[in-house]
């Protein structure tokens, strides 16, 4: 039996890590429904409304993130590699913070129409994040983590179709923006977006890191 599998049944069922993990993943799809209801809102008084929620979660996610590091700190044995709960919860925040940059960047930027791309962008961000949820739930039953590679895959394939929308929306904005400022605004909060998306990417890469080295 491999020296991972022994530590893993010497740490306790519930752990300090997997509730806060739940939580983690729990507050991302928060962020991420309210980044979908932003991009889809007319409003700019109703988007700077969602904006400050946004910020509320955001800072959530922020002390979830303070409460991981202390465990990981406070803890000799985790269920797995230190490195990789680092790694998870690093990425997972990350993910809040580019939400949180993206619809500031929006509403301080007064963006009257809110491109349609922005719109499919953030619900690649929901998608996924509802895959890392349903993985992060998951985290508790250690030895079996195998059965979220499909979660993993899933959110690789978002990545790519957010990959596609990205460049398409960049040879169109070229093509038809003539206002250089306006070109900047919207170039700017679409990077936000791109970044979340690979930020769960990452946090796909580390899931099945894990995945490998517990099988």
């Amino acid at each position: 039996m491999k020296l991972d599998k022994i530590f893993s049944f010497l740490v306790p069922k519930e752990g300090k890590f997997y509730p806060l993990f739940k939580d983690a993943s729990a507050n991302l799809i928060i962020g991420a429904e309210l980044l979908v209801e932003f991009m889809n809102e007319p409003s700019p008084e109703k988007r700077e409304s969602l904006s400050n929620k946004i910020k509320e979660t955001e800072l959530v996610g922020d002390q979830i993130a303070r409460n991981l590091y202390n465990a990981l700190s406070g803890t000799f044995i985790t269920p797995f590699d230190r490195e990789d709960i680092f790694e998870l919860t690093h990425a997972t925040d990350s993910v809040l913070d580019l939400i949180h940059g993206a619809s500031k960047q929006t509403h301080l930027y007064k963006l009257q129409e809110i491109p349609s791309e922005f719109r499919e962008m953030a619900d690649v961000i929901r998608k996924a994040s509802i895959e890392i949820n349903t993985a992060f739930n998951g985290l508790r039953d250690v030895l079996n983590l195998s059965k979220y590679k499909d979660n993993c895959q899933r959110i690789e394939e978002l990545e790519e179709q957010a990959d596609d929308i990205n460049h398409r929306y960049l040879a169109k904005l070229f093509q038809e923006e003539q206002d250089a400022i306006e070109l900047i605004k919207k170039k700017d909060i679409l990077a936000a977006l791109e970044k979340a998306v690979d930020r769960c990417d990452d946090v796909s890469d580390i899931l099945s890191s894990v995945i490998i080295k517990i099988a």
